[in-house]
């Protein structure tokens, strides 16, 4: 120090800098006092933008998908947090921006490999956002802990859209409406044939109890003696008679249920129709240039129908002596054959005013002037008379 209590010009400039150093700590000591904050909570939006996501099915149609939510975490250890952003400016806006970006690109990588990873069709990744909520929690908490140092309290998905006006949408929303279609049938052909197999059993078993009743009554009667001999003689043939009835009325339980089975097959060919008809003016433009022939009939258009899909063939009951195709429900089906148009008559699918066509008719017709199907409707409530409003059931 210099004479008279005055600091030397050096001295002054060793306590500015002293000054500028502890300012400077000060600043940082700031910084890292809002960040520990933080250990009560804190909330950070992300947004991912539209990416494609494809089904692994159909790889060559990309779904537009864009995803919204937001991450809550805490800073629980100061000294990891300062070791691992060491490098960094402490302000809270630059760390939000660096974490919000780390989470929207793990959050991208998980949703696109869903359809995958997790066996969730594309075009149903809006409904099954709590499941896609679960599989980023899992794999992303992880990794944004790692490298940051916070504790991740949880990672909300909010909002999942797909942009259904893209064309790739349209075409695999029509792929899987056929895929969908297909798995009801072929499960419902399965449903059949594990009726059959148990009916088959059922009759087996029935078989055999009825040998063995049959064995242990011979043996009884061989062991009575002189004069029980007729009372045990009817009491076999009372017995035999039983199980005659019981095994009729098994068989004929039986043949009922089997109809009312194949009566299903129907409705379930319908309700396929119907499921075409649930896609948008797109997706049916679409299915015109895929839809295959049916049946191997090369049937004409029906008049009215504008391209519309044909429903598979219902599986054949007996031998057919005539052979149908019939406009159900603005749909071409069939072909039928005469047990199945009687059917078709009784449920209200097939009436005077239907189209129908076979081989060799050069257009479709009205099932009323086709003199061939006239029995079917001999029984059949005569038709509306003009001016009438339509009564019920009719």
């Amino acid at each position: 120090m210099s004479l008279f209590g005055f600091k030397s010009s050096k001295e002054v400039e060793e306590e500015k800098k002293r000054a500028a150093e502890q300012a400077k700590l000060e600043v940082e000591r700031n910084n890292l006092t809002n960040l520990s904050n933080l250990s009560k909570g804190s909330q950070v939006n992300f947004a991912v933008p539209y990416f494609d996501v494809f089904d692994p099915r159909f790889t060559d149609y990309g779904c537009p998908v864009s995803v919204h939510g937001f991450i809550v975490y805490s800073i629980d250890d100061m000294d990891l947090f300062h070791q691992l952003n060491k490098n960094e400016d402490y302000s809270d806006e630059t760390f939000k921006n660096k974490l919000k970006g780390q989470v929207t690109k793990f959050v991208k990588g998980v949703v696109a490999n869903a359809p995958s990873d997790a066996q969730i069709p594309v075009v149903q990744l809006e409904r099954k956002i709590l499941e896609i909520g679960e599989l980023v929690q899992a794999k992303v908490s992880p990794q944004i802990e790692r490298l940051f140092g916070i504790t991740v309290r949880s990672i909300d998905i909010t909002n999942i859209m797909i942009d259904k006006s893209s064309h790739g949408y349209r075409e695999l929303k029509a792929l899987t409406a056929d895929l969908e279609k297909e798995r009801v049938l072929a499960q419902h052909d399965a449903n059949i044939s594990n009726f059959n197999l148990q009916n088959s059993l059922n009759q087996d078993q029935l078989k055999m109890q009825s040998s063995l009743s049959l064995d242990a009554m011979r043996r009884q009667q061989e062991l009575n003696l002189g004069g029980q001999e007729q009372l045990q003689d009817m009491n076999l043939e009372n017995q035999r008679e039983t199980m005659r009835i019981q095994r009729e009325e098994m068989q004929r339980a039986s043949r009922l249920q089997t109809e009312q089975t194949f009566l299903g097959a129907h409705q379930a060919n319908l309700n396929a129709g119907v499921l075409n008809n649930a896609t948008d003016n797109g997706i049916n433009a679409f299915r015109q240039q895929q839809q295959p022939q049916m049946g191997g009939m090369g049937a004409p258009q029906m008049p009215g129908m504008g391209g519309a899909p044909q429903m598979p063939g219902m599986q054949k009951q007996a031998t057919p002596q005539v052979s149908y195709m019939v406009g159900v429900n603005g749909q071409q089906a069939g072909p039928f054959d005469w047990n199945q148009l009687q059917q078709l008559v009784q449920q209200g699918q097939l009436t005077q005013q239907t189209y129908v066509w076979k081989q060799g008719m050069p257009n479709w017709a009205f099932a009323g002037q086709v003199q061939e199907l006239q029995p079917l409707f001999m029984n059949a409530a005569p038709p509306q008379m003009p001016g009438m409003p339509p009564m019920p059931g009719m």
